[in-house]
């Protein structure tokens, strides 16, 4: 009996951590979508749906779905956006993005401190500079006009 006990306390703990790390993981990727770039976490306001060689894929913003296609060889069609006040999806058709502003979901995270216990500095960012997409124009201008950047059609970037 105290053999068969303790096989099963042994048993017992050492499966413990496995299955809490496994709990851990599936609640992380229940909680939300992973940018198929960057792999952050995709923000409600900022979401972008584009073809990635033909298949379905969801990125953190505008910004990383178009460096996905700078940085790499692979064709990227945005296809949905979302807007950046409603959080609604949004056509790209007639959609207007404010580029460069002082909002940038993707960025704003705090930086592990380097060796000398001091944040590193950014240098490059594949979602900078932000776009952040809105359903028309001007919604679009009354963003720029509190948090600066340019308004740009859509279409026009997308070129």
């Amino acid at each position: 009996m105290n053999r068969t006990l303790s096989r099963r306390a042994w048993l017992s703990v050492s499966l413990l951590p496995a299955a809490i790390l496994g709990g851990c993981h599936a609640v992380g990727w229940q909680a939300g979508e992973l940018c198929k770039a960057c792999q952050r976490p995709v923000h409600k306001n900022s979401r972008t749906v584009a073809l990635l060689d033909g298949k379905r894929a969801v990125f953190c913003c505008p910004a990383c779905a178009r460096s996905e296609h700078l940085q790499s060889t692979k064709t990227v069609q945005i296809v949905e956006l979302t807007d950046f006040n409603t959080g609604q999806p949004l056509a790209t058709a007639g959609a207007y993005v404010v580029r460069n502003s002082d909002v940038n979901p993707c960025t704003e995270h705090t930086h592990a401190p380097g060796p000398d216990k001091r944040p590193m500095q950014t240098t490059y960012d594949r979602c900078s500079p932000g776009e952040l997409a809105f359903a028309g124009k001007p919604a679009a201008e009354a963003f720029a006009r509190q948090h600066g950047g340019q308004v740009i059609d859509f279409a026009s970037l997308a070129r």
